[in-house]
C-alpha cells in the first residue's frame, strides 16, 4: 500500500534497504572468509563474482523501490499542477503527452484541462517515469532523479562506480563471461554502494520533509 505519511514512507525505504544490507554483509563476510583459505580458488573467485552481480541487482533494485515509493507517495498528496516543481511538472505533462498519442481520449481532456486550470486539476502521476531501462546506468540514473524532482549533483563523481565497475562488470558476470574480480576489492565495491542507497534515501525524505517536490515560484504555491 503507498506510503501516506513521511513516517510510512521512511518505514517503506528502510524496509527495502535493511535486508539488502543484511544480504549483503553476509555475502561480504563469506568472500573474507573464502578468500583467507584460498584467495583465488574456484570457490573464492565464484563467490566475488556473485557478489559483483548482487551488488548490482541489489543497486537496481532499490532504486526501483525507492523511486516508486516517492511517486506512489506524491501520488497521494494529491497535488495540483500548478504545485510541482519543474522536474515534476515537465514527467506529469509528458506522461500525458504519451497517452494523447495513444489515442486516449481521456488524456487530451485532461491535458486541456490542466493547461487551463492548473490551480484547480490534481496532477495525475505517471508510475512509467520510473523506468531503469535495460541498465540503472549513471545517465539513467540522473534521467529518474530529474524526471521527479531531485538533484543529481551528489551522484555526479559515481559515473565511473555505476558505469564501468557495477553495469559492465555485472553484465559481463550475467553473460557467462569469464570474468573475475578480485576478491579482495569486493569490499571497495560494496561500501560506495551502499553509500549511494542510502543518499537516495536520504533525499526522498528530504523531499518530503521539506516539500521540495513543490515549485518555489511565490505566486504559484499561494
Amino acid at each position: 500500500m503507498p506510503a501516506r505519511t513521511v513516517e510510512e514512507l521512511q518505514d517503506t525505504l528502510d524496509g527495502s534497504l535493511s535486508w539488502r544490507r543484511i544480504e549483503l554483509a553476509a555475502l561480504r563476510a563469506e568472500i573474507d572468509r573464502s578468500s583467507r583459505q584460498g584467495a583465488y580458488s574456484p570457490l573464492t573467485r565464484a563467490l566475488a563474482r556473485s557478489g559483483v552481480a548482487l551488488l548490482y541487482a541489489h543497486w537496481e533494485g532499490f532504486a526501483k523501490d525507492a523511486f516508486s515509493a516517492y511517486v506512489d507517495f506524491l501520488s497521494r498528496r494529491r497535488l495540483k499542477v500548478s504545485q510541482l516543481n519543474d522536474g515534476l511538472l515537465r514527467t506529469v505533462f509528458a506522461g500525458l503527452q504519451r497517452r494523447v498519442a495513444s489515442g486516449d481520449a481521456a488524456a487530451v481532456k485532461e491535458m486541456l484541462q490542466a493547461i487551463r486550470s492548473p490551480d484547480v486539476v490534481r496532477a495525475p502521476m505517471p508510475r512509467q517515469a520510473v523506468k531503469t531501462k535495460s541498465n540503472l546506468r549513471y545517465d539513467v540514473l540522473t534521467e529518474l532523479l530529474e524526471s521527479v524532482g531531485l538533484d543529481p549533483a551528489e551522484f555526479s563523481t559515481r559515473s565511473n562506480l555505476i558505469d564501468r565497475l557495477l553495469c559492465d562488470a555485472r553484465n559481463e558476470i550475467a553473460h557467462g563471461r569469464e570474468y573475475f574480480p578480485a576478491p579482495e576489492n569486493f569490499g571497495d565495491l560494496h561500501d560506495p554502494v551502499l553509500v549511494m542507497m542510502e543518499a537516495l534515501r536520504h533525499r526522498i525524505l528530504e523531499a518530503v520533509r521539506l516539500e521540495t517536490y513543490k515549485t518555489t515560484t511565490p505566486e504559484q504555491t499561494k
